[in-house]
């Protein structure tokens, strides 16, 4: 991995060359922004350019044995950790070394991923994945062997909140005390739901979210998405290219989620009870993904809606003719009065969807507060 080969953040990119360049590599740093930043791709690029024999000022070769061996995520002196759940294949004690083919593989596929997309890969989305104190053994040997090309050992822990107690005391002395030449990596989302101790001890390495216009943009040039349906996509995946992707998979779905929004505010906005009902029945058949990218989809309308009616009158249907709705029609009902209330209503749905909590309840809280909201008048 290479940092060409990594989307954006050219600021971040010479910020990381410098620090090599100059000597100043801090053993432990901590990469860490909102999700589908590109982050684990930053850590692993800055890891390769440390270990190639034959580095320019702006990359690593990509051709040296090192460089060859990053390739296919084998270098012998880069370990990962990351969470995993219980499956046949690993037993009740599952590490990351029961997964590291699958991890190697979705790097190099997928690239940019998520948490829910490395556990539904792994065929375990429905359970609670975490980095547990078994790991702490495998740190310890790994770091414990002497560096196989002479120069720096890596250690890249993904989602390093996922650890429980146990296994991020075990971190913290191995943090405190490192092994000569070894750099730890932390990936994080979330880095309040790391162990502060070992979070004071990192140097902070902050990944802001992606452009909705390089998003777009990537989408276009990547994965041979139409300009209005990347257009939509970008929007709605809020800086996340890794939610972007999924979504783009799922762009048709986008002429459906119209028709269920449309028939679910004239539902709401009636308060007909009967009609609320069969809706929630009908929509919480979606897998959870799915309905979590139909909230979001419902959050864009609701925001472009406030920006025809307050801030950018020329945002009109061009974004949303490809899938036939006319936003002109609806965004008399969203104004001043009732586009927060509306906006926490959606995005407190979207959370507790993304907490495993129950569709039909979810979509039926919010559909009686949308109810009220909707009636609102300005």
């Amino acid at each position: 991995m290479r940092f060409e080969d990594v989307l954006g953040h050219d600021n971040l990119k010479n910020k990381l060359l410098k620090s090599a360049k100059e000597g100043r590599v801090s053993h432990a740093q901590l990469f860490h922004g909102p999700a589908g930043n590109g982050a684990l791709l930053l850590a692993i690029a800055y890891a390769q350019y440390l270990s190639c024999s034959n580095k320019s000022e702006e990359d690593s070769c990509g051709s040296c044995s090192s460089c060859k061996q990053f390739l296919s995520f084998n270098y012998p002196d880069l370990h990962f950790i990351y969470p995993v759940a219980k499956t046949q294949k690993s037993g009740d004690k599952p590490k990351s070394a029961d997964f590291i083919e699958d991890w190697r593989e979705i790097i190099k596929s997928e690239k940019y991923f998520g948490l829910f997309r490395w556990l539904e890969y792994l065929g375990v989305e429905n359970k609670q994945a975490q980095i547990s104190v078994h790991e702490s053994s495998s740190i310890l040997k790994n770091l414990s062997l002497k560096s196989y090309s002479g120069s720096f050992k890596f250690m890249i822990i993904w989602m390093p909140e996922r650890m429980n107690g146990s296994s991020a005391n075990k971190l913290l002395k191995v943090i405190e005390e490192p092994p000569e030449k070894t750099i730890f990596l932390l990936v994080s989302e979330n880095t309040e739901a790391i162990l502060q101790t070992i979070s004071s001890r990192c140097q902070k390495i902050l990944v802001p979210r992606y452009g909705t216009r390089e998003i777009e943009e990537y989408l276009i040039d990547n994965e041979d998405v139409s300009q209005q349906s990347a257009h939509i996509v970008a929007k709605l995946s809020e800086g996340n290219l890794a939610q972007a992707l999924n979504q783009a998979k799922r762009s048709e779905a986008y002429k459906d989620y119209a028709i269920h929004f449309s028939s679910w505010m004239r539902s709401c906005f009636k308060a007909d009870t009967k009609e609320i009902i069969a809706w929630v029945k009908e929509m919480a058949k979606l897998e959870r993904e799915k309905l979590k990218d139909f909230l979001l989809f419902c959050s864009s309308i609701i925001k472009d809606s406030f920006n025809l009616n307050y801030i950018i009158p020329e945002v009109n249907n061009e974004t949303f003719k490809e899938i036939k709705f006319e936003l002109s029609k609806f965004s008399p009902f969203i104004h001043l009065k009732n586009t927060s209330s509306i906006m926490q209503i959606i995005d407190s749905g979207i959370y507790d969807i993304g907490r495993n909590g129950n569709p039909k309840v979810i979509l039926t809280d919010i559909s009686l507060n949308l109810a009220r909201q909707l009636r609102v008048k300005y």
